[in-house]
Order: C-alpha cells, then sequence, then structure tokens
C-alpha cells in the first residue's frame, strides 16, 4: 500500500501476519485487508502527528536508537552472516547423533593437577581411573569412579563433544579446560541410536549448528574487542564507589539501590582506562543515571560488570560508524519505522479521548438496551453414578427408582472423579455440562432418574436434582463493565472518524495482487 509519501511492503506486511488456510479468496481478502487497514491508519496517524510536530519529540527519546540498530546490524554483518553452515557440515553432526556414548571423567582445578593425573592414568593403562576419581570436583560421578552415563551429540557442551566424539574406545583425552575446571575424559561403550532420517533432521541440525556457530563468533569478536580496548580498572577507586553505596532498606526488585552522593574531589578519581580515553566516577555515576533502567553500582562486580559493558557497547557503536552502518539502508528503513510507530502512538494519545466520566442513566440506558449481553442461561445440577458394566447401572437404576439415595451410592460405588462430592456434577450452564453428559441433564425433569447411558468410563444413570432458571446479571453487578463498553465504543467511533477525515486529506491506495501473496513462502515450506 501507498499511504502519501509511505509505503508498505509486503516484507512489512509479512511481520504482522501468520499464514493459515482459507475457504475462500474472500476470506482471504477479508482477513489481510484488517490487518493492513491497521497498518494504513498507524501511517495516516503518523503523517498527521507529523504535520503537528510531534515527531521532534519522538525524535529525541530515538536519539540513540539508529546506533542500537547499527550495532544489531554489526551482529548480522560479523556474526550471522559468517555462520554459515555447510551440507557437509550437517551430514557429519547426523552420523554423530546416530551414536551414544559412555564416559566418564576426572575434574581437578589446575592445569598441573590434569597433567600430573594424566601421566599416571597413561602410566597405568587407566586401570587406576576409580581411584584418581576420587579427587575429582565433580562431587556426583567421583564416588561413581566418575561415570557419566550415557550421553549423545548436541547434549553437552559444543568443547566438550567435540572431545568425546573424537576418542576412541577406552581412549584418554589429554587435559582441556571446561568451565568447571581442568578435564581428563575416557570413553567407555558406544552404542547406535535409533534416529529420524537426514532430511526430518536436517532443519533442526542447521538451527542448532547455526547457534553453536554464532556463539562462538561472538564470543570471539568480543574477547577480542576486550583485548584491543585495553581497559584498566583502578581496583581502588572501584572499591571506593563500592564502599560510598548507601546503605538502605531492602529495594525493590525494580530499582537499584540508590547512587552516593560524592564530593566534586571524590568524582574525579579515575575508575578505568581504555583506548576510549579515561572515565571518572563522576562520569560512571552520570552515564548510569541516565539509563531508563538504572545498573546497581553498590558492589565491586557490578561496578565491574557495568563499566566493561558500557565501554564494549562504545566500542561497538564506533565500529559499526566506521562501517557506516548507521547510515545503511536498513537501519534506516528501521529507524523510519520506528519513528512512525512511535508518532502514531503520540498521535492517538493526543485525539483519541474518550470520556473519561459516564452518566449513571447513560449506563442504565445501554444496560437496558444490551441486556442480552449480561444474561444468565439456566443452569442445571445432576447427580451421577458410573459403573464398569450395563448390568450394575441397571441395579443402581432400580435402587434409585425405589427411593435409594443416589448420593449415597455415587459415593460408594461411582467410577467416576465426582464419587468425591457424592456424584454432584454442576450448577452448569448447557454449554459448559461435560458433553457425554449434556444431553440427558438437559432432557430430564427435575427429580427424574435416567435410564443407563453410555460413557467413556462405563453407564452412568443420572438423576436431575436441581434447576436455576435463567435471568439476567444486576446492573450494579456489570456497571463497570458497561462504563467500559461504552468507552472502548467511543473510543472506536472517534477512531473510525478520525481514519476517514485523514484519508480524505491523504490519498491511499492498496495492491490487492500483492496483498494476496503475503504467505506464499510460508506455505511452500509447509509443502517441503
Amino acid at each position: 500500500a501507498k499511504v502519501g509519501d509511505r509505503t508498505i511492503t509486503l516484507g512489512d506486511f509479512e511481520t504482522r501476519y501468520r499464514s493459515k488456510t482459507y475457504g475462500s479468496e474472500e476470506e482471504e481478502k477479508e482477513d489481510k485487508m484488517a490487518i493492513l487497514d491497521k497498518m494504513i491508519e498507524e501511517k495516516l496517524f503518523a503523517l498527521a502527528g507529523e504535520k503537528e510536530g510531534l515527531a521532534e519529540e519522538v525524535k529525541e527519546t530515538l536519539k540513540d536508537y539508529p546506533d542500537r540498530l547499527a550495532v544489531n546490524q554489526l551482529y548480522e554483518e560479523a556474526v550471522v552472516k559468517r555462520a554459515k553452515v555447510s551440507l557437509l557440515e550437517m551430514k557429519k553432526t547426523y552420523r554423530k547423533m546416530g551414536k551414544e556414548l559412555h564416559g566418564r571423567h576426572i575434574v581437578v582445578r589446575t592445569k598441573g593437577e590434569a597433567d600430573s593425573i594424566y601421566k599416571e592414568l597413561r602410566k597405568n593403562d587407566a586401570k587406576n581411573f576409580a581411584e584418581l576419581a576420587k579427587l575429582s570436583l565433580d562431587t556426583k560421578t567421583k564416588d561413581k569412579a566418575g561415570d557419566l552415563g550415557w550421553f549423545v551429540w548436541g547434549r553437552m557442551s559444543p568443547d566438550h563433544q567435540d572431545i568425546a566424539y573424537t576418542l576412541k574406545l577406552g581412549e584418554i583425552s589429554k587435559p582441556f579446560e571446561t568451565r568447571a575446571g581442568w578435564e581428563i575424559l575416557q570413553i567407555v561403550d558406544s552404542r547406535e541410536k535409533k534416529m529420524r532420517t537426514f532430511e526430518e533432521e536436517k532443519s533442526i541440525i542447521e538451527n542448532t549448528l547455526q547457534r553453536q556457530k554464532m556463539t562462538k563468533i561472538a564470543t570471539e569478536y568480543l574477547e577480542g574487542l576486550k583485548k584491543r580496548a585495553k581497559i584498566k580498572f583502578d581496583s581502588s577507586a572501584v572499591t571506593f564507589l563500592a564502599s560510598k553505596a548507601p546503605v538502605s532498606d531492602a529495594p525493590s526488585p525494580f530499582e537499584p539501590p540508590p547512587y552516593p552522593m560524592l564530593s566534586e574531589e571524590e568524582g574525579k578519581q579515575v575508575l578505568v582506562t581504555s583506548a576510549l580515553g579515561i572515565m571518572t566516577i563522576a562520569d560512571i555515576l552520570a552515564s548510569a543515571g541516565e539509563k531508563f533502567r538504572k545498573p546497581p553500582l553498590n558492589t565491586e562486580e557490578a561496578i565491574f560488570r557495568h563499566v566493561e559493558g558500557e565501554l564494549i557497547n562504545q566500542l561497538l557503536i564506533k565500529h559499526a560508524r566506521r562501517m557506516h552502518l548507521h547510515k545503511s539502508p536498513e537501519v534506516l528503513r528501521n529507524y523510519e519505522k520506528t519513528l512512525d510507530n512511535r508518532v502514531s502512538g503520540e498521535y492517538r494519545k493526543e485525539h483519541i479521548k474518550p470520556r473519561t466520566e459516564i452518566p449513571e442513566d447513560e449506563m442504565m440506558e445501554y444496560y437496558e438496551n444490551n441486556k442480552e449481553q449480561y444474561s444468565i442461561p439456566e443452569k442445571r445440577t445432576a447427580h451421577v453414578v458410573v459403573l464398569a458394566t450395563k448390568k450394575e447401572a441397571d441395579a443402581i437404576y432400580a435402587s434409585v427408582k425405589r427411593g435409594a439415595n443416589i448420593k449415597t451410592l455415587a459415593k460408594e460405588k461411582s467410577l467416576h472423579y465426582t464419587k468425591n462430592r457424592e456424584g454432584k456434577m454442576g450448577p452448569l450452564g448447557k454449554d459448559r455440562f461435560p458433553a457425554e453428559f449434556r444431553d440427558q441433564a438437559y432432557s430430564l425433569k427435575i427429580n427424574e432418574v435416567s435410564k443407563p447411558f453410555k460413557v467413556k468410563d462405563g453407564y452412568c444413570v443420572m438423576k436431575l436434582t436441581a434447576t436455576e432458571p435463567p435471568g439476567y446479571l444486576d446492573f450494579e453487578a456489570v456497571k463497570n463493565r458497561v462504563k467500559n463498553e461504552i468507552t472502548n465504543a467511543e473510543r472506536d467511533r472517534i477512531e473510525n472518524e478520525l481514519v476517514e477525515k485523514l484519508k480524505q486529506e491523504t490519498p491511499v491506495t492498496i495492491d490487492e495482487d500483492v496483498l494476496l501473496m503475503a504467505g506464499e513462502n510460508d506455505k511452500e515450506e509447509e509443502k517441503k
């Protein structure tokens, strides 16, 4: 669609639309038009808001947004586009997924300890593995000879499984570093695992490998950035800032502890130096105070985390700007889209204002004119006994007909979950009564007993014990609901009138052929 000088592309539309099956082209067109109409409305409001000068106010709130978008684009360029997965990699992974391994390990704190244990294992052909495993940091496996049990490709950390799946049966790995410490791994058994076909697993494998590659590339990228940044903290300044955090009651989970009030001289202390220059304590407090979600700065760890994050973010922005990504078509397009959405929202707030107070007599009139909306259907209560066989149900039916208490019988003999409440079912309206009991409940007269009828758990005998006639909810009980309905109707009327007025001022054209193309790619993927 074109709305004045704005366009809504097929790609824009598909971010809002989810492909589905329709009974006819008319039904499809109607459904898609409802979505497109809302998008057109947003553009009309954005254009009108721009004319009223609302865009300038919104731009001020979005001044950092192009840089944020540029960093997102940098991620696409530096990580996503480099994380391609080849068919060969997918097939190799598929083969590994078809094999389960049984392993055992020893984890120690230092490389020196691991090297020493590795030598002992090699010297004794790993016959002393169980004994040496008692030195392991892994408390779950140390007393079980280091036994990890069976594991399969894709259920371990990538570095760990890369080593596990290169080991031959009985072979001991050289010590390798993990998050838990230094590890030595041995594979003691393997077995085949039943698998779906490669084609059925292919997309899952591709997504998994791509995520792993992206994590690895992003981690390496950030580590490289940190090295080049030459970030160096002044530990005494960090300790000083943490010590100055005000002592207060436990803060709200949505608010950080308050920041300290420092003298000008205290604020001048250099907290960190980097390739970007120096940052003083005052600089850090000022930048943290401008955040929408203010970070806590009451511990040394929190200070290190916040400051390092800030510096890395500035370096990413700098790198993205050096690549001119803040001016890339993708970033500019996303910025304009966000700007339009925000301006549209502001215009809506300014011009769509239904009344906040509705007179009592108007609400009463609305209630009377729309009374069916507040109707209460007839409700029925029945007691049931469910038995395994028809013969047992016939006997219960005869007993109840002779005057036996169906509630007592339900409690003693029923197989149904309602036995704990004497077989009681209800009071329920017809649409809420359980389907297999509904017809009987709504065909019986009060105190009438049904002949045994088939249900999922066997055969049922039912007695209708109470009815509640249909009626209406009291006005006082639905007063707030009435007010909301009047307010919503008024908001819709104002909005529709406003849209029609703006359409008279701004030309809108729609390409229905392109609109009907939406979702075609999803259908093709589904067929594949």
